[in-house]
């Protein structure tokens, strides 16, 4: 059983459960979290539009009755007219003066049909109607609180809002109600008493609810017009006026919040009539908004369990033929592998991942026959390349002593060119031949080319000149014996083209990005591009040079000590001159060792 645990079916099916609906589970939270604010903002942002709009609607028709109730208020004629009306005692001068000024009258509200009545109070509280009687005693509406008000800062117009017809109240919510605006006409103290002091104008309560339909809006929730006291306006909600005296949020201009109190969890926006301080309030419940999206994310959860059953158990009656035996038998191969047995395969059909798995491993163990076999040859090459740079060491004491006899001899026959030539050829094969050791000073080298050059220079003359240039920090820098030589000999006799022609080398050493750049430059006849190639070629190296190395043999025993990063390159252009490029790691002195070892 413990073994069962520890299987690939067991961790597939914690994996199946577990770490696919988990994050799925989390994911649809979380998605129908975003969602839902999505909406809210979105709904937020709708419906303060919404009231922006209405509010906007609201300020402009209530900005046009109060323009009409300063025009007639400041007319020429209707006032005066009207103060003639009450001194005139004529049954028929006044019927001919009631019928002037409601044609004025008619003219000034001739835009709207929510016009209920003008009423004209005089100061001994006579009045004078237009369009429907005055429902009140004039004594009852002096005594209240905005007439009181007006008449104490003498405010010329008055936005009055709700009001109940019988009593002219703003404080009773049963009857019919209107929207009442009163006017001034000039400070009390100055007026005889048969002028007229306030002219009050009544309009229809669903004046505002007409602006809704007017503007043609759709929208959810309830909308609702209130004072800035509190008292509401229109209403299709009871309860908003509570919630408008308990939130001071507002208090603000425009906004919107959500109200959450008891069971109610409503989303309130409001936006402010500028020219009365009114509120346009639009609510909607929370639970309204989100329905529907509740509803889509249940059906998505029913459907999403459907199918996670449906899918364990086609998986459960797969996975073990279709996985767990060929991983099986995969892992058996692999543990002959371990052991050492690379003769071993595993066949396994189709094209699914376990298959190109088996194909991957199958394609590594080749892969690691051939490395075996790439690494046994590189170290067959090296060591015959090795062999064969030590061709010509064969008996040095023997050859170091016959040169000194001649140097000898030379010298006591006078014969100076013969004792120099002599002492160079012994200084390059000391150099070269005699010490130990793969590498050598970078310095030392260029002095193995110098006493080279000399050698060449007493066959050809001054039909060429070497010049170098090596960075005073690379000059200890160890590099490979004999890698310079190769390659001025190339040069020498393969580069000049005519006797009269001068061939210039010259060799530059600098360290590039952590690296060693040699660079060997010739202005001879140069090389065509298949000749490039066949220079770095094996065959090439078995000409007739002088140590018979060949620029292919450089190249490879750099490779081969230091890696494919490095080696030789060459570029050239025929009859402009060559340049060969040497790429060597910075090898300082207390490291030769190290390498020469490894």
């Amino acid at each position: 059983m413990l073994g069962f645990y520890r299987s690939i079916i067991w961790k597939l099916v914690v994996i199946i459960v577990l770490f696919i609906p988990i994050p799925v589970i989390v994911a649809g939270i979380i998605l129908s979290k975003t969602f839902s604010n999505m909406l809210m903002e979105n709904d937020q942002k709708k419906n303060l539009q919404l009231t922006e709009q209405i509010a906007k609607k609201i300020n402009e028709d209530t900005l046009r009755f109060v323009i009409s109730v300063s025009k007639v208020m400041n007319d020429d004629d209707i006032i005066p007219s009207l103060n003639q009306w009450e001194l005139t005692q004529g049954r028929l001068a006044k019927f001919n003066l009631t019928g002037q000024i409601d044609k004025k009258l008619s003219y000034y509200f001739n835009y709207t049909t929510d016009l209920t009545g003008i009423y004209f109070i005089f100061k001994n509280n006579d009045s004078y109607s237009y369009k429907s009687p005055l429902p009140n005693e004039v004594a009852e509406l002096k005594k209240m609180p905005w007439y009181k008000e007006m008449a104490l800062k003498n405010e010329p117009i008055k936005i009055l809002g709700r009001i109940k017809n019988s009593r002219f109240t703003q404080n009773q919510f049963n009857g019919n109600y209107s929207i009442a605006i009163a006017g001034l006409t000039n400070n009390s103290a100055f007026l005889s008493p048969r002028e007229v002091e306030m002219v009050y104008f009544v309009f229809n309560e669903d004046t505002y609810d007409n602006i809704y339909s007017r503007l043609g809006l759709t929208h959810i929730g309830s909308l609702d017009l209130a004072a800035a006291d509190g008292t509401l306006i229109t209403s299709n909600n009871n309860s908003i006026g509570k919630i408008f005296k308990e939130t001071a949020l507002f208090r603000n201009d425009y906004g919107w919040f959500r109200y959450r109190k008891n069971k109610s969890d409503i989303l309130i926006t409001y936006y402010t009539v500028p020219i009365t301080k009114w509120k346009v309030i639009n609510s909607i419940p929370y639970r309204q908004l989100t329905d529907k999206l509740h509803r889509v994310m249940a059906v998505i959860f029913i459907v999403f369990i459907t199918v996670a059953i449906l899918f364990l158990i086609i998986f459960f009656t797969s996975v073990i033929g279709t996985v767990v035996l060929p991983i099986t038998n995969l892992v058996k191969q692999m543990k002959k592998v371990e052991s050492g047995n690379f003769q071993t395969s595993v066949v396994i059909r189709g094209q699914d991942e376990i298959a190109l798995l088996n194909r991957s491993f199958d394609n590594m163990v080749k892969e690691i026959q051939n490395l075996i076999k790439k690494i046994d040859a590189e170290k067959s090459e090296k060591l015959q390349l090795e062999i064969k740079s030590l061709q010509y060491q064969i008996n040095p004491h023997f050859l170091f002593n016959t040169l000194n006899t001649i140097t000898m001899m030379a010298e006591m026959h006078g014969v100076s060119n013969i004792k120099k030539m002599t002492d160079a050829l012994t200084k390059l094969l000391l150099n070269t031949l005699a010490k130990e050791g793969m590498f050598t000073p970078l310095e030392q080298e260029f002095d193995t080319l110098e006493s080279y050059s000399y050698i060449m220079k007493l066959r050809y003359g001054d039909r060429f000149d070497i010049s170098s240039h090596v960075d005073e920090e690379m000059k200890d820098t160890f590099v490979l014996k004999l890698l310079l030589q190769p390659i001025v000999e190339n040069s020498i006799l393969h580069g000049m083209s005519d006797v009269f022609d001068k061939l210039l080398i010259h060799i530059e050493a600098k360290q590039v990005d952590h690296n060693l750049l040699i660079t060997i430059t010739d202005n001879g006849v140069g090389m065509r591009p298949e000749k490039i190639t066949s220079v770095l070629q094996e065959n090439e190296s078995r000409g007739n040079t002088y140590n018979r190395i060949g620029l292919f043999n450089v190249h490879q025993r750099i490779r081969l000590n230091h890696g494919p990063k490095y080696g030789l390159t060459i570029t050239s252009t025929l009859g402009q001159g060559t340049t060969v490029t040497l790429l060597l790691p910075v090898i300082p002195a207390n490291k030769e060792e190290e390498v020469s070892h490894a």
